[in-house]
């Protein structure tokens, strides 16, 4: 089951792999703090669109604004169906850990 909706972003770069995800949680503070946990974690909170950057090892990025609901996530090119795969793994006990937060 997931818990967020995802979908290939069509743009000029052939042979890339961007996929846009729709959350259910905000990449607020809780978020941004268990995705810097995953990886290099790059936020410029200073501009009138606040917004993040995290490069995972296997070489995932994913951008948004602060506070937002959608995510853009590029995949490496040697593997981008794999990197998918668990990136999206990753995600969803993301998400489940945010949704517990909020809960308490």
């Amino acid at each position: 089951m997931n818990t967020f909706e995802g979908k290939k972003v069509e743009n000029c770069f052939g042979g890339t792999h961007i996929y846009e995800y729709r959350l259910p949680v905000r990449t607020g503070d809780t978020f941004l703090e268990r995705l810097g946990r995953l990886g290099k974690l790059d936020c410029r909170r200073n501009l009138p669109r606040p917004y993040f950057q995290a490069l995972l090892p296997e070489g995932t990025t994913v951008k948004g604004v602060i506070d937002d609901q959608v995510i853009k996530v590029s995949f490496p090119s040697p593997d981008p169906a794999g990197g998918k795969q668990k990136f999206e793994e990753l995600l969803r006990d993301l998400i489940a850990r945010c949704l517990n937060d909020e809960e308490r």
